[in-house]
């Protein structure tokens, strides 16, 4: 071999083996707190987009209540693939839960569609038409159910009941995969309708494009968040003992159809330690006078903040975005809410300030004792409109905008919900490409 390209190859491995070094030994400079903490007296529920997320994300935490006689269950929502695929997955899935220790009769199939994302937003009672409108295998919960967010949400409510869980794990808000993020809102939403008052915690899979790192089979380091996300969350790591990584490695490795296209990004998550994220909302005190946030300089407070850099756009994409139309103009960053006696306000920033033909979305559900009811707003070039899309849409009679250097804020009138609790959302949009979205945030309300 050319003594050139035996050096370049030696100081890659110098390189990439210090790289590993310092990513696994900064978890001793910087610790994270351990959690969830889960004791006998807990029932924990984990929620799944697909056939292999319980055990990529929570296999650690599972063999922890097999091990410990926690009673657990898994509810895993789409079937992972169209026709044969979706049989192949829910073979893995058993198999890899039964390695990790889990009896099959503890984990549940909704066998919906890939396509949660259009089921929580668009197709609420309309049904998504591929590959068939409804639920098909003889392991879908519901058999022949319709592909609508409604049926999806119901039938999570019917578990969370069934099982009555102290704990639900479930996919971060902020996940860039269309099926985690959507996975994540229907749990938000079914938590909220049935007053659910145990923990939630979730966990990261599709957080960054290079992430985890290093990407590969690396058992002896720890799994960290992604660098630029690691200050902006409040992490919980998980420790997993060398035996139950083990294990893990075992029923990671029965998804052999996941495995075939890059088994490196499965096996990433064979570490010393899972990671989690408490559940966080707040508490709004309800104004009794009005508050003009169009005519005075001051925005709504902020309720969360989107981490700055997860927008969806990645490379080499990221770059052509960047360069067309400035991606800071679309990177979510304030997300402020308030209600005074007459009108509920939201609001948006972004790192560069609004974008003049970018599209921004802004999404409420309000839960009360008429059930639960939506508003949906778009705005583009400073003119906003309602859009209708499910049965339970409302019809603002008017709407309030205002477009700034600094943001985005609109105005709804309070009469049509009223409610108590809402759960609130942003996204941005440009040529029919979602380029940031924000998770579902809950807001309670106090007169």
């Amino acid at each position: 071999m050319n003594k050139k390209i035996i050096t370049i190859i030696t100081l890659f491995i110098i390189i990439f083996g210090l790289a590993v070094y310092l990513y696994s030994s900064s978890i001793h400079v910087t610790p994270l707190t351990q959690g969830p903490n889960i004791t006998s007296s807990d029932r924990v529920l984990i929620v799944a987009p697909h056939p292999d997320d319980e055990t990529v994300a929570c296999g650690g935490l599972i063999r922890y209540c097999v091990k410990n006689n926690i009673p657990l269950s898994v509810v895993v929502v789409t079937n992972g693939g169209k026709g044969h695929m979706g049989v192949v997955r829910h073979q893995e899935s058993i198999n890899a839960t039964m390695t990790l220790g889990l009896p099959p009769e503890n984990i549940t199939f909704l066998d919906y569609p890939q396509a949660l994302q259009y089921l929580f937003n668009d197709n609420w009672n309309h049904p998504w038409e591929e590959d068939g409108n409804s639920t098909q295998n003889v392991f879908a919960y519901q058999k022949n159910a319709l592909n609508t967010g409604d049926n999806i949400e119901k039938n999570l409510e019917s578990t969370i009941k069934d099982f009555n869980p102290t704990i639900i794990i479930y996919p971060y808000p902020n996940d860039a995969n269309p099926d985690h993020w959507g996975t994540s809102s229907f749990v938000e939403y079914a938590t909220n309708n049935l007053n659910y008052t145990g923990k939630k915690y979730s966990y990261p899979v599709h957080v960054a494009s290079q992430w985890p790192f290093p990407r590969s089979y690396f058992p002896q380091i720890n799994l960290l968040p992604p660098s630029f996300l690691k200050n902006q969350i409040n992490w919980l790591v998980f420790p997993i003992n060398d035996s139950d990584e083990k294990i893990k490695y075992k029923a990671i490795n029965n998804y052999k159809s996941q495995l075939q296209g890059d088994p490196t990004f499965l096996l990433s998550y064979v570490r010393k330690n899972e990671l989690f994220i408490p559940y966080e909302q707040d508490t709004v005190q309800k104004k009794p006078v009005s508050i003009d946030y169009i005519n005075n300089n001051q925005f709504p407070p902020t309720l969360f903040k989107d981490p700055v850099g997860d927008t969806l756009v990645k490379p080499p994409l990221d770059t052509f975005y960047s360069t067309v139309s400035n991606l800071n103009l679309m990177d979510l960053t304030d997300i402020g809410f308030d209600e005074d006696n007459n009108t509920i306000w939201m609001s948006l920033k972004t790192v560069g300030g609004p974008s003049k033909i970018g599209i921004y979305n802004f999404h409420i559900r309000g839960f009360g004792s008429s059930g639960v009811n939506r508003i949906d707003v778009k705005v583009q070039n400073g003119t906003c409109n309602y859009v209708m899309l499910a049965s339970n849409s409302l019809k603002p009679d008017s709407l309030k905008v205002k477009v700034n250097d600094n943001g985005i804020i609109i105005g709804i009138p309070s009469n049509l919900l009223n409610d108590q609790k809402y759960m609130l959302s942003v996204d941005d949009m440009r040529n029919n490409q979602f380029l940031d979205r924000t998770g579902w945030y809950t807001v309670n309300i106090i007169s």
